[in-house]
């Protein structure tokens, strides 16, 4: 297997139907503009390949928050849906987890689908009691609007 970051407009354009597995409200017109707008921002998009072929992929970016101090924080990690089980998650774990301690960042954080949570426990990572939510904003003002 070989991992390397995605650099090239038609390397990043490619990735677009395994990045579609995981984040199903991208589309193919503005996938590349949307990586290069997270890139201005840090993020890198980190491909896997066996025989030639992208079974893996990972979003990441080096942060530093109050929260969680220095991490590499993983956007994005998907496996092709056909390979699932072969191991090619978790070799991209590593060898993000390799490039993180050879930058002197001493963890990853992300955030994970209830579905992942077994994956993400098997490599060992700690799972916190706080919840992501998101809140729509104009649905939120409509109807904060609404009871004024």
């Amino acid at each position: 297997m070989t991992i390397y970051q995605l650099r090239s407009d038609d390397e990043i354009t490619a990735a677009f139907p395994l990045m579609r597995q995981l984040r199903d409200r991208l589309h193919a017109d503005t996938f590349l503009q949307e990586v290069r707008r997270q890139q201005a921002q840090g993020y890198e998009l980190i491909g896997a390949f066996a025989d030639g072929r992208l079974v893996a992929l990972a979003g990441v970016r080096r942060t530093h928050t109050l929260s969680r101090g220095e991490h590499l924080f993983v956007d994005d990690l998907v496996t092709d849906a056909s390979v699932q089980g072969c191991g090619y998650g978790s070799a991209l774990v590593r060898w993000l987890a390799v490039r993180a301690a050879a930058e002197g960042i001493p963890r990853l954080h992300l955030d994970s689908r209830i579905t992942a949570r077994g994956f993400y426990e098997r490599l060992g990572f700690t799972f916190h009691t706080s919840i992501p939510c998101w809140l729509e904003v104009s649905n939120y003002l409509a109807e904060a609007a609404t009871t004024l």
